[in-house]
Order: structure tokens, then sequence, then C-alpha cells
């Protein structure tokens, strides 16, 4: 095996991903508290390269899934939910990692998370039919907590999303979508952001779909309990086309 080659190594913590690699957490926290040797494994993906289907590693939807991920690399990476680089993907930005995946909401997930849920991977940017983009618009203090102002847009490449979900997580305690936002959005909340996740649907009537050529924005404020500059970048933020 090269060192181009995706590989299975032992360790524990974010550091324990080798440079140029996206790693795979078979714990959350990066495997803290897992039985060294053993329970701590990590699949390291090299830049490049892409691994079809995570069970032939030991990673399945089970306890041993994955539970956290850091992209040590200089691109954009991706997770997705089935085999192949098939299903819902879930964007992981370079240089950027994600602790719990517990904390990542997925519509339609038995456990309602990515946790355990990934089963292929690639360590470079993809881009399928939907995609949504951030943008900080703003922030500021609001009682005894902070709102912060962001712009999400969604992008279809190639064909018309009628039913889609939007969601990022790992949000701290205290943490909800402002009453300003829940009052006049036009679509579905599924996760308020209270239990630390965001997760928001089409409207079940149907409309707002995601046309290729015509993006559809959606400007959403989240009161915080505090300020932060952790809070200027939304934490795995995806789209989801469903069905």
């Amino acid at each position: 095996m090269n060192d181009r080659e995706p590989k299975l190594i032992y360790g524990q913590g974010a550091e324990a991903c080798p440079e140029g690699n996206f790693c795979l957490y078979r714990g959350s926290s990066f495997n803290a508290g897992q039985t060294p040797g053993r329970g701590d494994k990590i699949l390291a993906i090299p830049t490049g390269a892409y691994v079809n289907d995570f069970s032939e590693y030991g990673f399945d939807h089970s306890g041993d899934g994955v539970s956290a991920v850091v992209n040590n690399t200089v691109e954009d990476n991706a997770l997705f939910s089935a085999a192949n680089q098939q299903g819902h993907s879930l964007p992981v930005k370079r240089g950027t990692s994600i602790a719990n995946l517990q904390t990542i909401p997925m519509a339609e997930s038995p456990n309602g998370s990515w946790n355990d849920q990934a089963q292929s991977a690639l360590a470079a940017r993809f881009v399928g039919n939907l995609r949504v983009d951030q943008e900080l618009r703003g922030h500021w203090a609001e009682g005894a907590g902070h709102i912060y102002s962001y712009r999400l847009t969604m992008h279809a490449e190639e064909t018309r999303v009628m039913k889609w979900a939007v969601g990022f997580g790992d949000l701290p305690e205290e943490t909800s979508l402002s009453k300003s936002f829940t009052d006049t959005f036009w679509g579905e909340i599924l996760r308020n952001g209270t239990d630390g996740a965001v997760l928001l649907g089409s409207p079940k009537g149907g409309g707002h779909s995601v046309d290729p050529g015509t993006a559809l924005p959606i400007d959403i404020q989240v009161l915080y309990p505090n300020e932060s500059p952790a809070y200027e970048r939304l934490t795995g933020l995806h789209a989801q086309q469903l069905a």
C-alpha cells in the first residue's frame, strides 16, 4: 500500500490525523475514551483518493460507524450516506473538523443525525445536483444573547429539486433560531436549534423549489447565548434532496 491509498490507523485526538488526509474516526470527540489499539480506529484518506464502502475497513451502520471527522487537507471533502458516493452528501470544508456527528442533523436518518450513517467518502471537492452556500450577513446583541444573521443559498446543478432539507449543527447550549425568523419562515422548521441542531424543510404544500440557474436564498437568524468568532461560520451545513 502506498501513501496515496486509504489506510486504517489508530489514535486519539484531531492531531492524530496525518497532514494531507481526510480522517474518519470511530468514536466521537476524535476517539476520546476509546480502547487504544482497538477501539480508536481512524480511516485516513489522502487528498484525491476515495473509499466506496467503509464496511471494508470495519465501519458500518452501527456503533462502529463514523462518529467524527477531520479534514487535514487543502480541499473541501465530502461524506456520503450510501456506498459509491451515493445518497446524501455532507461537505467538510478544508482545514475543519466535526467532533461529534450526532450534532449534525440528517433528514430521514434512523437516528436523526449523520452519526454512524456515512458509508463512503471523497477526499476532493464534490458537486452534486443540490448544494448550499453560506454568507454571514451581520451580528448584534439582543437581550441577554446575540443574533447572527446568515444567508443560505441553495443551487441545483442539473434538475429541479421540489422537496429538500437543509441543516447544520454543533450549536452551543441555549441556542435557537430567532423568533423573528421562526414567525416568518415559509417552510418547515424540523429542528429549531435548541437541541444543538437546525433542520429546515421545503413547504409541505409545495413551492420554493430549487431550479437550475435560479438560486433559492434563505435568510436565517440564530440566537446564541453570547458572541464568538466561532459562530461566524455554520458547522456541517448541507442540503439534502428528498424523495
